[in-house]
């Protein structure tokens, strides 16, 4: 097993404090957004239409999405260098794809052919990295095992979310705002709330 670098140097410092600032940055980015846009509507259009084409609250949400995707970036090198084992490392590798798939959300806009897979893209890494990093801390017999099995149930939650609204109320014409905010806020509960832990990840 290869040891985690010490969490207290001063690299290690920023690396966490950019993953509280990652998620503060796109979802506060969102949230705002959802609040200045004169026609955004919770039940009637995904979030990506307030980064669409014509809105104005298109620079907001895409270049949040993008600053947080770039923050997550030295949070997921903290996780893959801080893990004890190598699922909590390969955890910090898949936390650094979703966060970059996030930004590539914010690239890409509603209305350009490459927004739906990279959206799809971040939505499962997210769910992956939970899983994988969870089981790892699961596996490692932290003390405080309740933070894999959290992290396990906010990646399940994510794709129930999911699986519900496709087989419920995707036909009633219900937007993707709901689920959406449901997987952005459960990475970012748990992005936050592990780089706010002292210590080693696992």
């Amino acid at each position: 097993m290869t040891p985690p670098q010490s969490p207290d140097d001063g690299v290690a410092r920023v690396e966490r404090a950019a993953g509280v600032l990652a998620p503060a940055v796109a979802l506060g980015a969102i949230f705002l957004a959802t609040l200045l846009s004169p026609t955004f509507t919770w039940t009637g259009d995904p979030l990506s239409f307030l980064g669409s084409d014509g809105q104005p609250t298109r620079p907001l949400f895409n270049y949040g999405l993008v600053a947080g995707g770039l923050l997550s970036l030295p949070f997921g090198h903290y996780l893959s260098t801080t893990g004890r084992d190598r699922l909590q490392r390969s955890g910090g590798v898949l936390f650094a794809l979703t966060g970059l798939a996030m930004g590539l959300v914010g690239v890409f806009p509603m209305g350009t052919d490459p927004h739906f897979p990279v959206a799809v893209a971040f939505y499962l890494l997210l769910s992956l990295t939970l899983w994988v990093h969870g089981a790892g801390a699961l596996r490692v017999g932290e003390a405080r095992r309740w933070v894999g099995a959290a992290a396990i149930a906010l990646g399940t939650l994510n794709v129930v979310t999911w699986a519900v609204y496709v087989a419920v109320f995707a036909e009633t014409g219900l937007s993707l705002a709901i689920p959406e905010t449901v997987g952005a806020l459960a990475l970012g509960v748990w992005t936050a709330g592990t780089a706010l832990r002292v210590g080693p990840t696992g």
